[in-house]
């Protein structure tokens, strides 16, 4: 029998880098396809991160343009003052109030022209106080005072002018925040339907991405050979396909393309930020070291705890379907207490393990959320002074403090998709670690089309073992005739079931050469062997499908030809007996039916696509006499006009064959038919006399 492999939870921790180009270039290799989905989905994304960088901007247009109209009075020769009203930048910026004096907009100073900023800053005097500006015709003496038909409110007087009135003469103002509040929401909406979009079309393209990932991992997975299957167990080889494909869903959805608009966010907020104030923004940005100190920090504990997590996981899942795939050995031997205490423990390191995890990300959230809000908080001080004296407006301040917020928020998620990408990474060279495993049994170049055979199976010559010097058949020479038959007989390990593994070729020979019709077997297409053997295991499989679909294994049989197998190798009478008939759906394994009913189940697919060659396997090992009498005149039928290898340690199975071969130590020791081994009185003949005691008729 082939090795085992040591089924090792090491083999499921994370180790994979944070980022891997050579695997992010294969992974964008299933993307390809879906390409025009993902320019879709960025598209969508550009539109919502310049929706997102517009809002806080739209925002300090309506403080500053409508909500916050505010003037200061500036002081020159009127020459001066004359020259500034030649070179205004945009309307309303600059008002004359007298020969000397200018109201000039607080709001227009931050994108003026520089020339005029500095003429402004150089020349007379700016005052610091400010004013909102109404008509002189509206002014009943409630505060302020009158500068050329113009009413100057300070803005620390404002709340003294009645409600209504202020409404009425501030009506171009509501409009304008009308207009401006209008915009906002529609940009809204067309964020939302955006996001929808990114959303949707890049859920699909990673769903459609991992169907093509998880499609060719399956059908490469049940290309490999048998080796293969013998060193990664099934729980490992179904987390593979299941979730770590799904790992990498995660990593296409919440990381590549979300990292892409993270990025652009992060870049487009610090432009606007040094476009707005460089010096404030350099203020702003001056606890980003402590912010990546934290990150990293938290990026080695997380990684590491993140490994034993997955590892403690690991093992509770074993743990379970151990104890679930073996409850009644467990029950049977009142292991229900012990294993419970094993389980106990189990769970109390992965809970234990998790509520570090959780501790960990407590302490994190926390203190990324103080630094950003420290950022906030410089902000505020700084930027508050400079609007107090004038060399900010109030909205600039308050789009500041938004932009801040917005730039910190990405930055914060950074780790934890860093550990996302590093959880699909390691899955990620998982899955290609499989995909890049080449079948040890591969068809030839030049093997011919697939045919019917004769049926004619000669070995030559044959040794062959699973590991370097270990040999498991040694010189095997022997030949079936078509319609023939053999049995194999010998202690458990002689090489019985190596025999038929390699006439399957579920491996390969080391030396020597398996003839079919007289071609060397390596030199048939693997879909010639397939089709013209059938075999019947010691362990009868029963898919949890339909009885139809169980002897039908999803070919063209008609109804017709599966009841007719089924009828031949009899078992139509108990199938009709079940709920639904051929219709019923088998429990997993067959759980519902007894072991002689499986069995015959499998005699009916294996007769159904009517091999050349048959092969049982120790078919009737598990049954009771009168179920094995059933399943024995079952196997008359298979074996008629066929070619037919049967392994067996219940000698009254195999008494009616051709030949049977005695091996032992991987060697044939005697060969003949059952007469002439029993006349022999060897290695047959003892077997014999153990099974059927010493009154055994040996004429039989």
């Amino acid at each position: 029998m082939p090795p085992h492999g040591n089924n090792s939870f090491a083999d499921d921790s994370i180790e994979g880098k944070g980022y891997d180009s050579k695997l992010i270039k294969r992974l964008l290799h299933y993307v390809g396809p879906h390409r025009k989905l993902v320019f879709l989905a960025m598209f969508f994304m550009l539109i919502t991160s310049g929706v997102e960088l517009l809002l806080p901007y739209i925002t300090k247009l309506g403080i500053d343009k409508y909500l916050a109209k505010l003037y200061q009075v500036y002081t020159d020769t009127p020459s001066a003052c004359d020259s500034l009203l030649s070179m205004e930048p945009s309307e309303g910026d600059f008002i004359f109030i007298a020969p000397d004096s200018l109201l000039i907009r607080k709001a227009s100073m931050d994108g003026m022209d520089p020339a005029v900023a500095h003429l402004i800053a150089s020349g007379g005097h700016l005052m610091p106080e400010t004013f909102y500006l109404f008509p002189a015709d509206q002014y009943e003496g409630e505060t302020g005072y009158l500068r050329n038909d113009c009413w100057l409110v300070p803005e620390r007087d404002l709340g003294k002018i009645p409600p209504d009135k202020l409404m009425s003469i501030r009506g171009k103002d509501a409009a304008g925040i009308t207009r401006l509040a209008l915009i906002f929401m529609g940009l809204l909406v067309v964020s939302i339907f955006a996001g929808y979009g990114h959303v949707m079309t890049l859920v699909v393209a990673g769903q459609r991405s991992m169907f093509d990932v998880r499609t060719e991992l399956f059908n490469h997975i049940q290309t490999l050979s048998l080796n293969f299957f013998s060193k990664n167990p099934v729980g490992r080889l179904v987390t593979r396909v299941s979730n770590d494909v799904e790992a990498l869903n995660e990593m296409f959805s919440a990381v590549l393309v979300n990292l892409v608009k993270d990025v652009l966010l992060i870049a487009g907020t610090i432009t606007i930020l040094l476009f707005m104030d460089w010096k404030l923004a350099l203020v702003s940005l001056s606890v980003l070291p402590v912010f990546t100190f934290v990150s990293v920090l938290f990026r080695k504990k997380a990684r590491a705890i993140y490994r034993k997590v997955r590892k403690h996981l690991a093992e509770l899942n074993s743990s379970i379907a151990e104890d679930i795939s073996g409850v009644k050995v467990v029950q049977i031997f009142r292991q229900e207490e012990k294993r419970k205490e094993k389980y106990f423990e189990i769970n109390d390191n992965y809970y234990r393990i998790s509520m570090k995890q959780l501790y960990l990300f407590g302490v994190f959230r926390p203190v990324i959320n103080v630094i950003a809000q420290a950022g906030t908080a410089i902000v505020l001080i700084y930027g508050g002074l400079s609007t107090i004296s004038g060399a900010l407006t109030l909205g600039a301040l308050v789009a500041f403090i938004s932009y801040v917020r917005q730039m910190f928020r990405p930055i914060s998620d950074m780790s934890e998709k860093y550990n996302i990408m590093q959880s699909a990474m390691a899955s990620s060279e998982r899955i290609f670690g499989i995909l890049d495993t080449k079948p040890e049994i591969e068809q030839s170049a030049d093997a011919a089309p697939p045919r019917k055979l004769e049926g004619r199976v000669v070995f030559e010559d044959v040794n062959f073992a699973y590991e370097p010097d270990t040999p498991v058949l040694k010189d095997i020479n022997f030949g079936i005739e078509p319609g023939r038959s053999v049995a194999l007989v010998g202690p458990t390990g002689a090489g019985k079931t190596s025999i038929i593994s390699l006439l399957t070729r579920f491996w390969d020979v080391d030396s020597g050469k398996i003839l079919l019709d007289g071609t060397d077997l390596r030199e048939h297409s693997i879909e010639t062997l397939r089709r013209n053997t059938s075999i019947v295991l010691q362990d009868a499989f029963i898919f949890s499908r339909s009885v139809m679909d169980n002897i039908r294994l999803s070919s063209d049989l008609s109804v017709e030809e599966v009841r007719g197998a089924a009828d031949m190798v009899q078992a139509t009478g108990f199938i009709d007996r079940l709920p639904r008939g051929f219709d019923t759906v088998m429990a997993e394994r067959g759980a519902t039916l007894s072991t002689g009913q499986k069995q015959l189940i499998c005699f009916a697919r294996a007769l159904a696509h009517d091999p050349r060659i048959l092969i049982l396997d120790e078919a009737t090992s598990n049954v009771d006499p009168t179920t094995e009498q059933l399943i024995q005149k079952a196997i008359e039928t298979l074996m008629k006009g066929r070619t037919s290898i049967i392994v067996a340690h219940r000698l009254s199975t195999i008494q009616k064959c051709d030949e049977i071969l005695v091996i032992d130590d991987g060697r044939i020791l005697e060969r003949g038919s059952h007469q002439e081994l029993l006349a022999r009185r060897g290695i047959y003949y003892n077997l014999y006399l153990l099974q059927w005691g010493n009154n055994g008729n040996t004429a039989q």
